[in-house]
């Protein structure tokens, strides 16, 4: 259950699996299990309104493979946000209605697999790039002419952006991962990953021999054609020469009520399994261009679409086990081990259950029958159980009296009024071997003092065998205490022995501060403290005060008080890893000008270079910029083809600003 004082730790470790999920295609835990964080991360931000800017939930992709080239998008490709029911739907749709009365509403197949940008110059396609983090992608040029369905030469003379997903059909799979067994490599669990892991492969043999198939949903950019609804751009991408895979899945085009699409959506249902491939919802958006741009975005979704998840698929299992984890704050979760479960593809054996009154409240034992779903599709959840079935052999889990690792008391750490806080049950003691793990696997991280090749079972048997007691024992390692470790050879134990000394003098202080891993401040908070005080953060002689902490931008009563009981707890250890690393001074952020200090832009129609790029000089220059016209907004920047922005920053008093304007106000 994510708290206030697990969130920045829960956003870092989602972080984590996601680089290895979504860039490098490799699990480090199943997806049920990062999908279960995830959205337990995204439900905390919608009742808190506590949303970290380094939380998965605010970005589109995850970061790029370091192998291929970086290629901007001209325009910025968005995800969309989820709904999982017909009642939310609906709160989305009439919520449009009631600022947009005339929106006819067009509804598209959601296909599960990898979002693909084309550019096409002249005719030619020049460029295809993945979504990547929404602006910045992957350059996979060499690979898309082996991608069925992208044809490489277009009847249209002009710059454009045609956007769609890389899939392949469910029948395609096993015979790709019969090849890939013969090569030695390992299996794609399900289609998706499949399209994923072949478009973004290295080896041009491994994409001709994956079927990978291109499916347009969109224009995003043309310097020299507009249309006035999606459904009329969609029909002229098809014109074109691009494939859509699937007639039985046409896109269509609905009334003003948003009702008509319930049973469209219901019958799809039904037949899900019968298309050739994966399907996860359909797609609602605004049919109107110039709706599309008066409702505008949020950071990362657009205000007039969404995607309409299809609701899960019970499947019967059994409960083989209960087993208890602990993790590094010392709290105690349930997790059911079942019977494998298999859903598209992605088999589930592990269910978190959150905590004892949830086992309680279901009355969950081991060797139950039970219903099982991936809730959205992602998160696996018990939703039943299957009680007359019972034969009596079945075991009553109880809320543990001690610790399942060291052996210690439990308690209950009454930190709010909150029922779901207060039910969680902790390790009373802070020196637990499984707390000890945890706050090491934190600090070797990427985001904190960065030591590749220092794992979950390299932290294990560190601490188990006594090499590691504090994080500050990790420099007094030497290469034989990693050569007594089990995969671990010479060159891969020098490796890290040099990974070690080489942070020494070089580590930034927020990282230094951030491997502490003190309660409430994480990598963000951790930033915006080296920042003010530098290196006096950790000063233990003369400390900070709560009253210094509290003064810092967004850092609140929590963290402040956290900070100053961990400075005076922790000093020695404190004093002994700043002693050890010698933190580097944060860099003084210097910008071009503070011109635009306070003003806000926003940026729209065709320009001699992306939007990305003119936003990256209002900001250099002290500026923010917005997706959507507002009072609140300064200057609009407008190039050709500026489309209702325009009209309406000119309607409310917007200054305007042409390209060449723009330039000559810089200078």
């Amino acid at each position: 259950m994510t708290t206030k004082e697990n969130y920045y730790e829960q956003i870092k470790t989602l972080n984590k699996w996601a680089y290895s999920y979504y860039t490098l295609d490799t699990e480090i835990v199943p997806d049920s299990i990062y999908d279960e964080l995830y959205f337990e991360v995204k439900a905390f931000e919608e009742t808190s309104g506590l949303v970290d800017k380094t939380s998965p939930t605010q970005r589109v992709g995850d970061q790029l493979l370091s192998g291929f080239e970086k290629s901007s998008h001209l325009e910025k490709m968005y995800s969309l946000d989820d709904v999982f029911n017909e009642e939310e739907f609906l709160e989305w749709a009439n919520k449009i209605k009631k600022e947009a009365p005339e929106a006819i509403f067009y509804q598209e197949p959601k296909y599960d697999g990898l979002s693909l940008n084309l550019l096409y110059n002249e005719g030619n396609l020049i460029k295809a790039t993945t979504r990547g983090d929404g602006s910045i992608g992957e350059n996979v040029t060499a690979n898309a002419p082996h991608v069925l369905g992208v044809p490489l030469n277009i009847p249209f003379l002009g710059k454009i952006e045609i956007r769609g997903e890389v899939v392949i059909f469910k029948d395609d799979l096993p015979d790709i991962n019969a090849k890939r067994l013969e090569n030695g490599k390992t299996e794609f669990s399900n289609p998706r990953n499949a399209a994923s892991g072949s478009l973004r492969s290295f080896e041009s043999s491994a994409v001709k021999n994956s079927k990978l198939r291109f499916t347009p949903y969109g224009l995003s950019h043309s310097d020299s054609i507009s249309f006035s609804s999606q459904k009329e751009s969609y029909d002229w991408i098809i014109s074109l020469g691009f494939v859509n895979w699937n007639p039985a899945l046409n896109c269509k085009l609905f009334s003003t009520n948003p009702n008509d699409m319930i049973s469209d959506y219901l019958e799809i249902i039904k037949h899900r399994q019968a298309y050739p491939m994966l399907l996860d919802g359909m797609v609602i958006k605004i049919d109107q261009k110039s709706l599309q741009e008066d409702l505008g975005f949020t950071n990362k979704f657009p205000k007039w679409g969404i995607a309409f998840k299809f609701p899960a698929e019970a499947k019967k299992t059994s409960i083989l086990d209960i087993i208890l984890q602990v993790g590094k704050t010392g709290a105690i979760t349930p997790v059911a081990i079942v019977e494998p479960t298999t859903f598209d593809g992605v088999t589930v054996q592990r269910v978190t259950l959150h905590n004892f009154e949830e086992i309680e409240r279901k009355d969950i034992r081991i060797g139950d029958k039970a219903s099982l779903i991936r809730s959205g599709d992602v998160i696996p959840k018990i939703i039943h159980i299957y009680n007359t079935e019972r034969t009596g052999s079945e075991t009553i889990v109880n809320e543990p009296l001690e610790c399942p690792v060291c052996g210690s008391s439990t308690e209950h750490k009454q930190k709010s009024q909150s029922l779901e806080e207060s039910s969680i049950v902790y390790c009373s003691n802070i020196h637990c071997p499984a707390i000890l793990k945890g706050r090491i696997e934190y600090a070797v991280g990427k985001k904190s003092l960065d030591l590749p090749s220092f794992g979950e079972a390299a932290v294990a048997s560190l601490v188990d065998s006594g090499k590691i007691t504090k994080i500050s024992d990790i420099f007094n390692l030497n290469i034989q205490d990693f050569l007594d470790l089990e995969g671990f050879k010479q060159k891969k134990s020098q490796n890290l022995i040099d990974a070690i000394q080489n942070s020494i003098g070089s580590t930034e202080v927020y990282r230094v501060l951030n491997a502490l891993d003190i309660p409430q401040i994480g990598e963000t908070a951790s930033k915006k403290l080296a920042a003010e005080f530098g290196l006096k953060i950790f000063d233990t002689t003369n400390p900070l005060t709560y009253e210094d902490i509290i003064a810092v931008n967004d850092i609140g009563h929590a963290s402040a008080s956290a900070y100053v009981d961990f400075i005076q707890t922790e000093s020695i250890e404190v004093d002994t890893l700043v002693e050890i690393i010698q933190p580097l001074e944060p860099e003084e952020e210097i910008l071009d000008s503070n011109l635009f200090e306070n003003k806000t832009f926003v940026i729209t129609g065709t320009l001699s270079e992306s939007r990305p790029f003119f936003a990256s000089i209002v900001e250099a220059n002290g500026g923010k910029v917005s997706g959507s016209v507002s009072k609140k907004t300064d200057y609009l920047l407008a190039g050709e083809n500026a489309g209702s922005k325009l009209e309406k920053a000119k309607k409310i008093g917007v200054t305007t600003l042409t390209e060449e304007e723009f330039n000559n106000l810089l200078s």
